[in-house]
């Protein structure tokens, strides 16, 4: 049994444009939510972020099913050679591009989440000595608390 296939066989030249069309769009639709999620992680505004993860999944289905319709028919793109063709090769270059921008952003805030986490460990895991005095009524150097400075949080994401 073999499987129907989303998009009807490409038997024209007009057809091959049509299909060259339907996938810039698609491919435009994605490069663009993936520009915005990037945008957003960048600027620390996760929940706007977060919230894309639906959009980007649709955008992204919708995306790969113009990329199958567009393998099913490679042999009619090649013979009638939409004038688009070179177009989506640049296209897909330059959504390769987004999604490094992406990925490195991702990792940043992966980076940056880790560093803060530990910080905060360390600070909670220190041994604290009490803070007792000498004799002379200075408190000795050993037992002197550490200098810490503050946790800010932003409640704003």
């Amino acid at each position: 049994m073999t499987a129907t296939p989303l998009y009807p066989p490409v038997r024209t030249r007009d057809e091959a444009e049509a299909l060259i069309d339907l996938l810039e769009a698609r491919l435009n639709s994605v490069e663009a939510v993936i520009r915005e999620e990037t945008d957003h992680l960048a600027t620390a505004r996760l929940a706007d972020a977060f919230a894309l993860h639906e959009r980007k999944a649709l955008e992204v289905r919708s995306y790969e099913r113009g990329l199958s319709a567009f393998r099913d028919n490679s042999i009619a793109l090649a013979r009638f050679k939409p004038s688009g063709l070179d177009r989506i090769k640049m296209r897909q270059g330059a959504l390769q591009a987004s999604l490094e921008a992406n990925l490195r952003t991702l990792q940043t805030l992966r980076t940056v989440s880790e560093n803060l986490l530990r910080g905060v460990a360390s600070e909670v895991a220190a041994t604290r000595s009490l803070s007792t005095y000498g004799q002379s009524g200075t408190m000795s150097a050993q037992h002197r608390p550490s200098r810490s400075t503050a946790l800010m949080v932003s409640g704003k994401f």
